[in-house]
């Protein structure tokens, strides 16, 4: 003899079988729920391949009421005078009326009533008449206008430096506290949504993680550690960036030459009654120091080859030429739109300029950096990524070199109003040696900066014999943006996305080398870079 169950025992069967068969919960996970009275915790289960909560837990965290509902087919959720009824047929929930869709129906187990964990911010918050924010990346929930920035955190190291990007959305006022051993970045926040970097520890940076309090984060100091210095970048879209540099012994000695001199530079001459007690001698008369402050005004790009000069070429016909040319544009309009600087570029359409050229136009122009673009090739397929590089003496005679720079053969030239000045005059191929410090700095930041957005060969910055190097009387780099002779990164390059890529990460480049060299503790909050102890 058959039997017939009813409706509702049907449905109440359904659920026994799917919570012996596929429901059980595997080993919980939680989120963090943050309001204005504190912060507590909420399991979170995988029902079905999706993250739910219990009912039950939300009762007790939010002081709701639940009760099943076998003749409706579903449940009924009270906060107060309002209620919520959600059906166990149908992703909806209905919150005073109006109908609100969810990404699957509660689910009945062994451990009672879950719901998916898009119910905190769609449902949950309309009961409580409070905005609810549910941000799984982090686990948290965030009940109320709290101030939670999220903080993705990079880390690149580079030569005797390394660098941690803090991405802020949005910005959060924040001050950087130096301690044994670390650095403490505290925000003005009640708590930080913080995606961390996957890496291990070395001689700059042992470890990047949350503070003691909820809205720090701490840096621990490595052993090679000498000083920091932090620049905060206005961004697009409600996101800045917080750059902290950190130096070892090695780095701050080419930057501290560089500072030395801006200094020197900003020194009043001698008074005028100083100048009256010396003795007078019209032809030796000592004048003021006449080297200007280090700034950067002026970027010479020079979009290697051009014209009859191809460079090399890819296998599907992508030529270094046009590469070099498109990331060169794209970074000049970059520069000139976001910091404003003059911008020459050795060429801008495809024709021909000869190697010692390049230079000499960075020269005339009176340039601050020149930046030099190219694309590599190797007889292998495999070899890929960029590559940075700088002057190298390697070639050149150093002791000959050094006394051409000591001023063995200096030029006595007269001064418009009486005295003299001696002058060293520098030959064609020694122009770069006095500036292949601050090349070795800007060559550490590029490759750093390239390296938090494209492909970069192993290894730090290379000092190379490059003849377009030798004549820039200024802070001079070889970027090569990768291989043509890589299939795969020739389509890269020659892709509009990839070459934008590239140029971002030369415009952050020369706008971190900028920062760098103009700084002034006096003039810039929160960028002083200070020996260890002396804070």
């Amino acid at each position: 003899m058959r039997r017939f169950r009813s409706p509702q025992s049907l449905v109440l069967c359904t659920l026994v079988v799917l919570a012996g068969t596929g429901r059980s919960l595997p080993a919980q996970q939680s989120l963090t729920i943050l309001s204005d009275t504190g912060r507590q915790s909420l399991a979170v289960a995988r029902v079905n391949d999706r993250p739910m909560v219990a009912l039950n837990d939300l009762a007790a965290a939010f002081d709701l009421s639940v009760r099943e509902d076998t003749l409706a087919d579903g449940l009924t959720v009270t906060y107060r005078d309002r209620v919520v009824v959600l059906t166990a047929t149908q992703g909806l929930a209905s919150v005073g009326g109006r109908v609100v869709s969810l990404p699957s129906p509660p689910v009945r187990t062994s451990r009672g009533w879950h719901v998916p964990v898009e119910f905190l911010s769609r449902v949950l918050g309309l009961m409580i008449d409070t905005p609810i924010e549910l941000r799984q990346r982090s686990g948290l929930v965030i009940v109320g206008d709290l101030r939670v920035p999220e903080i993705d955190v990079q880390y690149t190291i580079g030569r005797g430096q390394a660098q941690v990007v803090l991405a802020m959305t949005p910005q959060a006022p924040h001050t950087i506290e130096e301690g044994p051993q670390r650095l403490l970045v505290k925000f003005d926040a009640d708590a930080l949504d913080v995606a961390l970097p996957d890496r291990g520890p070395d001689s700059l940076v042992a470890a990047i993680r949350l503070g003691d309090e909820p809205a720090w984060l701490a840096i621990d100091l490595g052993s090679q550690y000498v000083s920091h210095q932090s620049t905060l970048l206005a961004g697009v879209g409600g996101t800045a960036r917080l750059l902290v540099d950190l130096f070892s012994d090695a780095a701050p000695a080419a930057v501290a030459r560089v500072n030395e001199r801006a200094n020197t530079a900003e020194r009043p001459p001698p008074s005028v009654s100083n100048l009256e007690a010396a003795p007078r001698d019209e032809a030796a008369l000592p004048l003021p120091e006449l080297t200007a402050p280090i700034t950067v005004r002026t970027v010479v790009i020079d979009a290697g080859h051009g014209g009859d000069d191809t460079g090399v070429a890819g296998t599907t016909g992508v030529l270094e030429k046009d590469v070099t040319l498109e990331v060169a544009q794209r970074l000049r309009r970059a520069i000139e739109s976001r910091l404003g600087l003059r911008v020459v570029m050795t060429r801008d359409e495809d024709r021909t300029i000869r190697l010692d050229e390049r230079a000499a136009i960075a020269n005339n122009n009176k340039a601050d950096l020149f930046i030099s673009l190219h694309a590599n090739a190797s007889l292998s397929p495999v070899p890929s990524g960029a590559e940075v590089s700088y002057l190298s003496l390697d070639e050149f005679d150093v002791e000959r070199s050094g006394a051409r720079l000591s001023g063995a053969n200096p030029q006595t030239v007269p001064v418009l109003g009486g005295g003299a000045r001696s002058i060293d005059v520098v030959s064609w191929e020694m122009a770069q040696v006095s500036h292949v410090d601050r090349s070795g700095v800007l060559a550490a930041i590029v490759d750093a900066e390239l390296r938090r957005r494209v492909d970069v060969r192993p290894g730090e910055a290379q000092r190379a014999p490059f003849r377009v190097l030798v004549g820039a009387n200024m802070p001079a780099v070889l970027v090569e943006l990768g291989f043509l002779s890589n299939p795969e990164e020739e389509r890269r390059l020659g892709a509009p996305s990839y070459q934008e890529a590239l140029s971002q990460a030369l415009y952050q480049s020369i706008a971190r080398y900028r920062t760098l060299v103009e700084q002034r503790p006096d003039s810039a909050p929160e960028a002083e870079e200070r020996p260890r102890g002396q804070r």
